[in-house]
């Protein structure tokens, strides 16, 4: 059963238990009552309830804004809801009832019924703080109760994320010593083949070093390197038909990123852009400033076409290591623009030693 569904029915509980109560207590005082009045009757009992009820309530709407306006309320609000309530309830029972025949005191004097005012405002008042008070601890219980078991979530969520990234380091590391005799192997055939085998196994060593760092955050410089190892290793896949455009401004230094933020985009480019045309080449920016990286990548379209959703798992990653890196203090923008696909990052106050 849903948390929502919980709240609701509480919700509904809570008028029926209100209800209850003020029955029994109608029922408590008309049996008092009765022994020394026998001429007393259920509307007798009923209509001087309802003002006691009503100030009840009163009471408890000006306590809670007790967080709002401050003890001065509390105490101001207690001699002005007395003063207006006992104007009214006078002229309910002295006028409105004795109109429909209901009798409540027999006597007009003005001073019992001030006395008996006090008495029964007090009451209320008392009443009021205590309901106002179990209330308000049974609302902070179940406020930390939420809060104990979104942190239990928040624990088991990560205790599932460190078991699926601990399987997912199996094939990484068998791929990384896979290539690496692979490497060896070529070496003795090809080097230009083995020299691409090494910038492979690079990128893969990069991979598994990356998540080592607690921060989740790796130097701009470290990126910047796998980076172009991997626009060399697509260089020579596509030969002479491919066009890049990249180029870095500023100091690469004292900078840092998630690990691969400009890889996981760059490689969405090459896997499903269009790089033959030489008037649209894919364009890859990075300007580095003392408090900001800001990185741009823009490809043209297969004319297949492409739609945003096509690299959305790992954009998706993407924003969730940099909400754990740059919480608030990022910008990212993907779409899709006169044919080109680009996509651009900002990270503001990201000067940080790696």
């Amino acid at each position: 059963m849903s948390k929502r569904l919980f709240i609701s029915e509480d919700r509904i509980r809570m008028p029926q238990l209100h209800v209850l109560i003020w029955l029994l207590y109608a029922a408590f005082i008309y049996i008092t009552n009765k022994l020394t009045r026998p001429d007393i009757t259920v509307l007798n009992v009923l209509s001087y309830l309802l003002p006691v009820c009503i100030t009840f309530y009163v009471s408890v709407y000006c306590l809670n804004l007790y967080k709002e306006k401050g003890v001065w309320w509390s105490i101001v609000s207690f001699f002005i809801v007395f003063i207006v309530i006992g104007v009214i309830v006078y002229a309910y029972i002295y006028f409105l009832l004795p109109s429909f025949g209901i009798i409540i005191y027999s006597s007009k004097n003005f001073k019992p019924f001030i006395q008996q005012a006090i008495w029964d405002y007090v009451h209320c008042f008392a009443f009021a703080l205590l309901y106002f008070y179990i209330n308000q601890t049974f609302k902070k219980e179940r406020e930390n109760a939420a809060l104990k078991q979104q942190e239990l979530k928040t624990q088991q969520e990560k205790l599932q994320y460190e078991y699926a990234f601990l399987r997912s380091q199996i094939n990484p590391h068998f791929l990384h010593n896979t290539l690496n005799t692979l490497f060896s192997e070529a070496l003795e055939y090809s080097p230009e083949l083995a020299d691409n085998i090494l910038k492979l196994s690079t990128i893969m060593r990069y991979s598994l070093e990356a998540v080592e760092h607690e921060s989740g955050k790796v130097s701009v410089q470290k990126e910047l390197e796998q980076l172009q190892t991997l626009i060399d290793i697509h260089n020579l896949r596509f030969g002479n038909a491919g066009n890049t455009d990249y180029r870095v401004q500023g100091d690469v230094t004292n900078q840092s990123v998630p690990p691969f933020s400009f890889i996981t985009i760059v490689e969405n480019a090459f896997k499903y852009g269009d790089l033959k045309d030489p008037e649209h080449p894919l364009t890859i920016r990075i300007v580095l400033q003392p408090s900001e990286v800001y990185f741009y990548c823009s490809n043209k379209i297969k004319t297949m076409g492409i739609q945003l959703s096509s690299s959305n798992i790992g954009i998706s990653n993407l924003g969730k290591r940099l909400d754990v890196a740059f919480k608030d203090r990022y910008t990212m923008n993907a779409r899709q623009e006169n044919g080109l696909y680009i996509f651009e990052l900002t990270i503001k106050a990201a000067k940080t030693h790696v």
